[in-house]
Formats: C-alpha cells, structure tokens, sequence
C-alpha cells in the first residue's frame, strides 16, 4: 500500500479551502452591495439610523412589543445600551415606550407608525432581495441552498440558539 504524504494532502486542502473562502467573500461583496443598492431609500432619507437601531426595529417588527429586558437579550446587548438604543430611536420617533398598568416599573416597547412604516419597507427590501437570489435558481437548486444555509446558521456548539422560520413563502 503507498504512503500517503499527509503534508501535500494537507496542503492541498488548504488551497483549495484558501480559494473557496475568497470566492466566498467574493459573493458576499456582491450580495451586500445588491443590499446596499436596494436598501429602503425612502425610510433611510427619513431619519438616519445606525446598524444597532435597525436590528431593534427589525426585532420589535418581528416580534411585537417587548419589556426592556426582553429587548436587551434578544438583541444580545447589556440593558443599558438596549435602553441607550431605545432611547435614540424614540427621539426619532420610532419607537414608543409604555408603562404596565399593573407594575409601573415594567417598560414595554414597540414600534410607532413611522417605525413600523420603516419595518415594513425594510421587509420588503428584504424579501425583494431574496426574491431575486432564489429566482436565479431552479424549485430543486433552493431547497438545496435553503438547506445549506440551515446548516450554516445552525449554533457551533450545539446550543439551543434560535433559528429563524419560514414567515413568509414566495411563490415559484
């Protein structure tokens, strides 16, 4: 049976692993410049909003009205830079914070109508940029690549991390 040279096995793969991260971010640089294209223009002319802000809003859009502290650890953020966000985004009138009538120390916070305009139109951008991924590909090519990217986005440790469903479908 011949040896095997492990150090040019190695080698090899690393190459080979080497050209597929380039091409990779490669196709990532498009991806985002595509975002970057069709991102919402009328809510962003509104009201600048930084990276942070936007994922707020994305989660309260998700998910409706939070407490404070639910806010903070979706977001995976200390409670003071949750409320420090909080705070910008009602000052621009984004959000809106309401008290519990039963403990008036529990902070609820949702989105205003303009925060939910901004929501909404971001969705669409979003969906409307994945429209455009997936219809390059054939029915079988996406559930291929949906697949892909399950696997991708699983946690590395095997914890119980949230994964994000199917809201919406968008039809062959």
């Amino acid at each position: 049976m011949p040896a095997v040279d492990t150090d040019t096995t190695a080698s090899t793969t690393s190459s080979l692993l080497g050209r597929q991260l380039n091409e990779l971010i490669a196709h990532f640089d498009v991806l985002y410049q595509r975002l970057m294209l069709t991102r919402p223009l009328s809510a962003a002319t509104e009201v600048e909003i930084s990276r942070q802000e936007s994922r707020v809003v994305t989660l309260l859009g998700g998910k409706g009205s939070l407490m404070m502290s639910d806010l903070a650890r979706a977001a995976n953020l200390a409670l003071s830079s949750a409320t420090n966000t909080v705070d910008r985004l009602v000052h621009k009138e984004m959000v809106e914070r309401t008290r519990v009538d039963e403990d008036r120390r529990v902070v609820q916070v949702g989105l205003s109508e303009k925060g939910k305009k901004y929501y909404d139109t971001l969705n669409e951008c979003r969906l409307e940029m994945g429209r455009n991924m997936l219809e390059a590909l054939s029915a079988g090519e996406r559930e291929i690549f949906l697949e892909l990217m399950a696997k991708m986005t699983r946690p590395a440790d095997g914890s119980a991390e949230a994964l994000p469903s199917r809201v919406q479908t968008i039809a062959d």
